[in-house]
């Protein structure tokens, strides 16, 4: 019985189509023993996890798995153990999940071991009934191990001679074979792909002859000479494409031997140091120019400017230019990255036309530029060259047929012998850049002592503003604004102020310092709160028709439309109705940019809030602002007020606010009331509300009670 089988299992693999032995074999196993399943596995090398190479079922090939030994026959068949169960499989491997899953009742496995009697792999079959003769298959298994051993060897010995030739044809180095005669033998792809030559053009010839004449025939005779002495050699030299074309090689020589330790071949790879050559240039470029625009980076020039102020002396001169491009945010803004990054490029192509190739042109930020200006003759020599850069900027740029006008601020900064180290002259530089920007831009500063004193001091009052911000040791105080039609004061606009170490710190110094340093958020919500507080004290007391007027600052609008409703929270958490809060805002907020300005407006006058417009015609005057934002009231600035009892233009110009405003449905305050004569002015012109010293000065919040109370329009 076992004989037929035997020749039942040869037949099947003499007469197979597949060039598979493995799947052959299971398949005929599978068949002659009459089980359900056979497979071969491939053990892993710590022999915890088995990979079928191939699994025969229902006399087909099914997909390969991977499963874990623990728990199972297979591992006491990887420990080189022959396993035979023929029935109850399941209960004696009660962990074995896989039985249960596949049902399988009878088990045979044996090991397959290598010359060296170690297991990497199993033969195994499953079955999903009892096995009728467990010996049978056992035998029939044994039998046959050897013939799949062998040809499992055989088949990873295929598969690693493929591999190496693979590797060999596909490397990107190219490969060249010769003889001991130097003859060439073969050669690979790369070798085809890099010069041009099929292996047909040079079988047979010697390398030498595709070298072009750039290395004499000592060159090839000291080669050979150490190739002889060493075995090996690596250099680089020059070769020839089939095109005539010559380009550099690294190449490296290796002598084969044979078992008698007679030279056999020699092997050469070699690979085009060209690219290399080029991305060399290229890493060497990318780390010392800016890559957009081409002009020297900002770590490089930095690295120039300190060998500058290194060997600078006294008898020389050279200065730096520090410069940032005008409202640039803006230009991307409007017309997009890719138009902003090619207005950069001519920034940079222009300042570099403007100056001598002994000068250094740099980008060191976004939109910042820098110059080093070397040894030049006298100070008349930087002025001119400061007044060619501004006078050129005063050119429009055309990208994409847009015409668009760059303008620059510019901080400059003279090199002084012995004093400055890098960081103080960059320092200098920026001080007076930002004192240029300050001052309205498109203009240059010298650096001074004072404008290094002016950023010190902005650094001490940031540091002692976020101190006095986090004590809460701020005070607010209340404004009264009258109204000239009910004779009565009807609202209060709230003012912080700040005394530091004794010291009053006036609104107009800590306020940009607070914007400038992202303290504005804090000291505004510090304000609306304070002011919620105190109007919840007026309301005990009976001042329930009282509205409190809360600047906020367009660096206070968020980003986002999520956080719109922070103002209003705050307001409700003080039990307080929206109502009671008019918020004043400068012009700047009104300007169309990237924020949710309307939407956060709007919000807030449909929620009952009142929004006032400050400083009116002081900032981005716009009466398509005034249409599209939900502006309640208009403040006249102070500046309009103080002379129009004198300066009749004044008068006509606060008289065409208050018309305007009045036919666009908006109220009025006049701010900075002082005189009688003032307010009877403003009075005959049709104003709603006054504001000012003439009613009173801001009062401490314990004042405001006492003011209300005692408050007489006709007396004052």
């Amino acid at each position: 019985m076992v004989e037929e089988k035997v020749k039942s299992i040869i037949d099947s693999l003499s007469h197979s189509a597949s060039d598979n032995f493995i799947d052959t074999i299971c398949l005929s196993l599978a068949k002659a023993i009459k089980a359900d399943i056979v497979f071969i596995a491939k053990l892993n090398p710590e022999r915890t996890i088995a990979t079928t190479l191939s699994l025969a079922t229902e006399d087909v090939i099914s997909d390969n798995f991977s499963y874990h030994l623990k728990a199972t026959p297979c591992q006491n068949v990887s420990q080189g153990q022959i396993c035979c169960h023929a029935d109850n499989a399941q209960a004696l491997y009660p962990d074995d999940q896989l039985l249960f899953d596949m049902g399988v009742i009878g088990y045979v496995g044996v090991p397959l071991k290598n010359n060296i009697d170690e297991t990497n792999a199993i033969l195994v079959a499953l079955y999903l009934k009892p096995i009728e003769n467990e010996v049978e298959v056992t035998s029939l298994f044994m039998l046959f191990s050897g013939m799949i051993i062998k040809e499992m060897e055989k088949q990873e010995l295929i598969e690693a001679l493929y591999t190496r030739n693979k590797i060999i044809e596909e490397s990107s180095e190219a490969i060249i074979v010769c003889d001991k005669h130097y003859k060439i033998t073969s050669v690979n792809k790369a070798y085809t792909r890099l010069t041009g030559y099929s292996f047909k053009e040079v079988q047979g010839e010697s390398p030498n002859i595709f070298s072009p004449g750039s290395h004499d025939k000592r060159f090839f005779k000291q080669m050979w000479k150490d190739i002889t002495k060493s075995g090996s050699w690596s250099g680089e030299v020059w070769n020839k494409k089939k095109n005539g074309q010559f380009f550099p090689e690294h190449l490296s020589i290796n002598t084969i031997y044979d078992e008698n330790n007679n030279i056999a071949h020699y092997v050469g790879f070699f690979f085009d140091i060209s690219k290399k050559k080029k991305a060399e240039q290229e890493i060497y470029r990318q780390a010392r120019f800016d890559i957009l625009t081409g002009v020297v980076n900002r770590s490089f020039f930095m690295e120039k400017l300190s060998l500058a102020v290194r060997s600078f002396k006294q008898n020389e001169q050279s200065a730096l230019l520090f410069m940032d491009l005008d409202l640039f945010k803006e230009v991307n803004d409007v017309h997009g990255h890719s138009f902003g990054d090619e207005l950069l490029i001519k920034v940079s192509n222009r300042l570099q036309s403007l100056t001598k190739s002994t000068d250094i042109v740099a980008r060191i930020s976004g939109d910042g530029f820098a110059i080093l200006l070397n040894n030049f003759v006298n100070d008349e020599i930087i002025n001119t060259i400061i007044t060619r850069i501004f006078s050129s900027f005063n050119e429009c740029f055309v990208i994409n047929g847009i015409s668009i006008r760059c303008t620059l601020s510019m901080g400059v900064v003279f090199f002084e012998e012995g004093k400055d180290d890098v960081s103080t002259l960059i320092k200098k530089a920026e001080y007076a850049m930002c004192h240029a920007k300050d001052n309205g831009r498109n203009s240059f500063s010298y650096f001074t002592q004072d404008m290094q004193n002016k950023v010190y001091r902005q650094f001490v009052l940031k540091k002692a503003l976020s101190e006095a911000l986090s004590n809460e040791s701020l005070t607010v105080v209340y404004q009264p604004i009258v109204s000239l039609a009910e004779e009565k004061v009807s609202k209060f606009e709230a003012l912080v102020r700040w005394q530091n170490d004794g010291v009053w710190v006036s609104p107009e110094e800590f306020i940009p310092i607070a914007e400038k340093f992202s303290l504005i958020k804090k000291l505004g919500e510090f304000v609306l709160a304070e002011a919620c507080r105190q109007l919840i004290e007026l309301k005990r007391q009976g001042y329930i028709n009282i509205q409190f007027n809360v600047n906020r600052s367009v660096y206070e609008i968020p980003l986002n439309r999520s956080e719109n409703d922070q103002w209003l929270m705050v307001i409700k958490e003080h039990r307080l109705e929206p109502s009671d809060i008019c918020f004043e805002l400068t012009e700047s907020a009104l300007a169309p940019d990237k924020r949710n300005n309307e939407r956060l407006f709007s919000q807030l006058t449909a929620a009952g809030c009142s929004i006032a417009l400050d400083d009116f015609g002081t900032g981005y005057s716009s009466l398509s602002y005034l249409r599209r934002i939900p502006v309640d009231y208009i403040k006249i600035d102070k500046s309009f007020i103080r002379d129009m009892s004198q300066n009749a233009e004044e008068n006509v110009l606060v008289s065409t606010i208050i018309a305007m405003s009045k036919s666009l449905g908006k109220k009025t305050v006049a701010e900075g009331v002082e005189t009688k004569e003032q307010l009877q002015l403003l009075t005959e012109l049709g104003c709603d509300f006054i504001q000012g010293y003439y009613f009173s000065k801001p009062l401490p919040c314990e004042d405001v009670v006492s003011y209300l109370a005692n408050f007489k329009y006709s007396a004052q």
